[in-house]
């Protein structure tokens, strides 16, 4: 099936539509003419900001940056406005391992959103490579990489298949309490999505089974249901005194 930045699909049992959608313009919400509008921009600073705060450590700025979908054609409305700050990082994993505990906490205890969009922080390692259609620096009012309007051919019926198997995998651990099946298949969606990127960009198969599944709510319940389960874990029940 070919999509390009004319023409959406009729949605299919699977709604791959919800996923993957191409526009002539970027998100007006967000930009005007391909630059982003000033409102929006000054906002997501003090966002930034609000976020280095939180942090709690001096953190070596290099750029803060919007990227994703909402930097490129093909948002939906269901896409987040990513927000790296990009960051030198010390080469050390204890460091990195806070980085990446911060924004997971962060981005809990906050619902930010910016005319509509949700907003989610990230702590980016300046080294890191980044797989987006479009990176704009929020700092330098700049892009770092431009989008461009393309044409991508995607294998419907291949992304069906890998959809249904990882929808109906997760139906059966949301059904119980194994918490390390659990995590285990988090862990696997994960490096399925990773690879995916790293293979064919953000039209790989992976990557669209991915939002697919956290469009419609799939990832939300599978990490609540994990919380649930280590929570469940580290609980000690009361006893009666004897």
């Amino acid at each position: 099936m070919l999509i390009n930045e004319f023409t959406v699909e009729s949605p299919t049992e699977f709604s791959l539509n919800t996923a993957v959608v191409f526009h002539k313009e970027l998100n007006p919400k967000i930009f005007s003419n391909e630059r982003m509008n000033p409102d929006i921009r000054q906002g997501l600073l003090k966002i930034a900001d609000h976020f280095q705060e939180f942090i709690g450590v001096k953190l070596d700025i290099v750029d803060i940056t919007v990227s994703g979908s909402n930097a490129a054609f093909s948002y939906t409305e269901y896409s987040d406005l990513d927000l790296h700050l990009v960051v030198q990082v010390p080469n050390t994993t204890e460091y990195k391992e806070l980085l990446d505990a911060k924004k997971n906490v962060y981005n809990a205890r906050h619902d930010i959103k910016v005319k509509g969009i949700d907003v989610e922080l990230y702590a980016q390692d300046v080294d890191q490579e980044h797989h987006s259609l479009g990176i704009y620096s929020v700092l330098k009012n700049t892009w770092v990489s431009r989008p461009e309007r393309v044409s991508v051919e995607i294998d419907s019926g291949d992304v069906k298949d890998k959809y249904k198997n990882y929808r109906d995998r997760l139906a059966v651990v949301l059904g119980n309490d194994e918490l390390e099946v659990a995590t285990a298949t988090w862990d696997d969606l994960k490096r399925m999505r990773k690879a995916g990127l790293e293979k064919s960009g953000e039209f790989s198969t992976e990557n669209i089974v991915y939002k697919m599944l956290r469009n419609q709510k799939w990832i939300e319940r599978l990490q609540d249901h994990i919380s649930n389960l280590q929570d469940q874990e580290l609980s000690i029940e009361q006893r009666t005194m004897q």
